[in-house]
């Protein structure tokens, strides 16, 4: 019996490797973590990406008076490059035009990239008072469906999307030409 004790006694005293055993256990816990951050930080960056490029697609259309197939291919171009060097083949992108046709919103003219387009005079639903009287907006949309570099860990997907208005800049409507 006293030698039981006497082994409890020194068990409980010895404290060699115990920060080992700590460490052990954290570990695991603090890498998961690390690699979420990245990963949200990689994720962030692609969201940031998706918000200008539909700033940017929007703003292109809205500074025309006309735009034609030829200058539309550019656009969408153009707002894929903002996502370089991210793989963007897989992004959707569709630019309308909206109208107001005595306080119900239609869309003029709609066009898309790996998106179906809007078809003309469907009435769409936007926040009150964005559209002038008798005026238009351009209306850019854009979604990207996010998937982890760090595919192993989180392998999830997530779409990032956003959208924006834009008034004409020249014109009280972008007119679409088709050739």
């Amino acid at each position: 019996m006293m030698y039981f004790s006497r082994r409890l006694r020194q068990f409980r005293a010895a404290n060699k490797g115990i920060s080992a055993v700590e460490f052990a256990l954290i570990a695991p816990l603090m890498i998961l973590i690390y690699f979420a951050c990245i990963e949200l930080s990689f994720m962030m960056v692609l969201d940031r990406k998706v918000t200008s490029s539909a700033a940017a697609l929007g703003d292109l259309v809205a500074r025309a008076s006309t735009i034609d197939d030829d200058d539309l291919a550019d656009v969408f171009e153009a707002t894929r490059m903002i996502f370089q060097p991210n793989p963007i083949a897989e992004a959707r992108m569709r630019i309308s035009s909206l109208y107001d046709d005595e306080g119900t919103i239609k869309v003029a003219w709609s066009d898309g990239y790996n998106m179906v387009a809007y078809s003309e005079d469907q009435v769409k639903v936007v926040p009150d008072d964005l559209v002038p009287a008798g005026g238009s907006v351009i209306y850019a949309e854009i979604e990207y469906d996010y998937e982890s570099t760090l595919g192993y860990l989180f392998t999830t997907k997530k779409t990032l999307s956003d959208e924006f208005y834009l008034r004409p800049r020249r014109t009280d409507f972008v007119a679409r030409v088709r050739d």
